[in-house]
């Protein structure tokens, strides 16, 4: 009798933890969780439906504030697949909300976004995209071969095939440039009125059998229309040992690539990717400037490869652009890690929170805990998404919404044979202020276009 009276209080305290642990709460830290697996779903015009999965360790419900939107289901409880139906439609576009609610947390909402206006990434088939947008147009800009190249469009989502309006100078006798070959990551920008490449280009590889003399210059555009006329004003100062009289060669510099500016609080800077002496590592490099075509600093190292992610088969960050988030003070470098002609290439983000702060003092940026946008589908017979990486930033026509203009690593080959691709979508914000990138776009998926764009 006793066992039998034993086993049946061990068995009525494991019943009664056992309901207390499938209650209606959150789990023992006390903490309630909720999340779904994505923030926004795009559907056609017919009917259909889609399955969204929650993560929970508590009850929750589901709401629909629309009524072309029906949940499967109005609450439930743990880990679960949800399957979400709509109705048909006429109009061009319309948006609908989900929500997930719990006791303790706020509303998580679902976007859900029903057009016939829809894109297909690719867009094109460039690497290193640079897109700006200027009185109502977009200019995307390249390396091609031996120069650069522009195109014009009215549509972010549609472009035409880019015109050379540069040409990089070439070797006579013996005057030998330093800019003959080698042409890389071109951008666009429009400062103070005017229009300017900052490019990267160096000496032939059969010459040096290297990399190494790679270095940043600029060119200004001679009229008011980038498609026009420019002229090539020299090379940057990318060195460690600045002094005001100082004129940039190959000898004073150091290896810089994928340079990019930016203005703020009225002051000018430039970043880029270079090495450290005696190093093949590659960091992010800081510099001010007293005008686009002056570096008037040494360089300051803001951001290295010291993250396990940034560090899958070397040490490297590069292609460096910038995101504002104007509302909330903050101000981010997004950038590259890894090797860009491997499967592991991704993005990743130092913080500026106080917009204010010196942004040549590397103490006063914050790195992201992970990578914040990466994809690998491990195609090697057919194009996917084989890496992410090199991006610009843009606004749609209508200026409501931030979009990413990147590339993708056609297939997994670890090399560039198979080519890199121009992928655009839309970014949104989290609500500390930080970008949120939402997961990269499968090859030939299609997204609704930019808001304000014509079909």
């Amino acid at each position: 009798m006793r066992n039998i009276y034993y086993y049946l209080c061990i068995f009525s305290l494991l019943f009664y933890f056992g309901c207390e642990k499938s209650s209606d709460g959150p789990d023992d830290n006390g903490k309630p969780i909720l999340k779904i697996n994505t923030q926004e779903k795009l559907v056609s015009n017919t009917a259909g439906s889609f399955e969204i999965y929650i993560t929970s360790n508590t009850r929750w419900k589901i709401e629909s504030k629309n009524s072309w939107l029906t949940p499967e289901k109005s609450e439930g409880q743990g880990d679960l697949s949800v399957r979400i139906r709509y109705e048909e439609s006429s109009s061009d576009k319309r948006t609908g909300i989900i929500r997930f609610i719990t006791d303790g947390l706020s509303p998580v909402e679902l976007t859900v976004t029903q057009t016939g206006l829809t894109f297909t990434n690719p867009i094109a088939g460039i690497p290193d995209p640079w897109v700006i947008k200027h009185e109502g147009s977009y200019y995307l800009c390249k390396a091609d071969g031996s120069g650069i190249n522009i195109a014009k469009s009215d549509k972010l989502s549609e472009f035409p095939h880019t015109r050379r309006v540069w040409n990089c100078p070439t070797d006579a006798g013996d005057n030998k440039p330093w800019n003959v070959s080698n042409i890389w990551a071109p951008e666009l920008h429009r400062i103070n009125g005017k229009w300017y490449i900052y490019y990267t280009a160096g000496r032939p590889h059969a010459e040096t059998n290297s990399y190494n003399y790679q270095r940043s210059g600029v060119l200004r555009a001679k009229t008011d229309d980038p498609m026009g006329e420019w002229e090539d004003m020299g090379m940057l100062y990318t060195g460690d040992d600045y002094r005001p009289d100082i004129t940039p060669s190959p000898d004073n510099t150091a290896y810089g690539i994928d340079l990019s500016v930016f203005q703020l609080n009225k002051k000018m800077y430039a970043v880029w990717s270079g090495c450290p002496a005696g190093s093949s590592e590659q960091n992010l490099y800081i510099a001010t400037m007293s005008d686009p075509l002056t570096i008037t600093s040494s360089r300051s190292v803001i951001s290295s490869a010291d993250k396990p992610w940034e560090r899958y088969n070397s040490r490297i960050n590069e292609g460096p652009a910038f995101l504002k988030n104007k509302e909330q003070g903050k101000f981010f470098v997004v950038y590259s890690c890894n090797g860009s002609w491997t499967k592991h290439y991704r993005l990743g983000y130092i913080m500026l929170s106080d917009t204010l702060a010196d942004p040549t003092e590397p103490a006063n940026w914050t790195k992201s805990a992970n990578e914040v946008f990466y994809r690998n589908d491990d195609t090697i017979e057919v194009n996917g998404v084989n890496g992410v990486g090199h991006c610009s930033f843009t606004k749609s026509p209508d200026e409501t919404e931030d979009w990413i203009v990147y590339h993708v690593k056609n297939r997994n080959d670890d090399g560039w044979s198979s080519g890199r691709s121009t992928f655009i979508q839309k970014i949104s914000w989290k609500s500390d202020g930080a970008p949120d990138f939402g997961t990269p776009a499968g090859w030939g998926e299609s997204l609704a276009i930019p808001s304000g764009e014509s079909h």
